[in-house]
């Protein structure tokens, strides 16, 4: 009886051991990522590595370090880097959307659409919180842009 319950016991806790142990090691991989990425020159720090800090605290839901860290290299960024800034609004955007403040993450979303206006994911978002606003007749004709677009997508490939 006393083996049974053993593993009982043990079959029970070694998914819990597994998922512990996963969420460990993204974590650790993501403390080792961001060392490195201090260790270079606070202001030079390459745009990728300013999105993975970000896309790092949006999977955590810091969602105000991630404002933070984006709204103060977006001032970094040159006037030429069109997509760059378009990544940083639509994140940002995203964030806003993430604890429910539509106006404003429609706002960075709308600035994201206006340097690039061909990005998907920027469409997409900005589709998903005209509905979240009930605004169906702006969501509907982003919705028929992003149609459009995948049939562009689809013809030139």
């Amino acid at each position: 009886m006393f083996e049974i319950y053993l593993i009982l016991v043990t079959c029970f806790l070694l998914p819990i051991c597994f998922l512990i142990t996963n969420n460990l090691i993204y974590i650790y991989h993501h403390l080792k990522s961001l060392k490195q990425i201090t260790k270079k020159s606070m202001i030079n720090i390459d745009n990728k590595d300013i999105l993975y800090v970000a896309k790092i605290y949006i999977n955590r839901k810091k969602w105000l370090d991630c404002i933070t860290i984006l709204e103060f290299y977006m001032k970094q960024i040159r006037i030429n880097e069109l997509i760059i800034s378009a990544q940083y609004y639509n994140y940002i955007g995203l964030c806003y959307q993430s604890v429910n403040i539509y106006k404003i993450a429609t706002k960075y979303y709308l600035k994201a659409y206006n340097k690039a206006p061909f990005i998907k994911q920027t469409l997409q978002n900005l589709a998903n919180i005209y509905k979240l606003s009930n605004d169906t007749e702006s969501a509907n004709k982003i919705q028929n842009k992003l149609t459009n677009l995948n049939k562009n997508e689809d013809i030139y490939h």
